[in-house]
């Protein structure tokens, strides 16, 4: 799960837990674009496609990749 208060733009991220239908499958890397640093922010995927991902469902969606 992501902390978006440490979340910034151009943070690569793995979709986990219940997945993004429609947007990216389970393991999938996305790359955040903007955050507000509170509780929503917005990625995008390999295909050039934009959603956000807000409060505690979204983050629980989320994993940050550190390496």
């Amino acid at each position: 799960m992501i902390d978006y208060a440490t979340t910034k733009p151009g943070d690569k991220l793995r979709i986990t837990g219940m997945g993004a239908p429609g947007f990216a499958e389970l393991g999938n890397t996305v790359t955040v674009t903007q955050c507000n640093g509170q509780n929503k922010l917005y990625a995008k995927n390999s295909a050039g496609d934009e959603v956000f991902f807000a409060l505690t469902c979204g983050a629980q969606r989320l994993e940050q990749i550190t390496d």
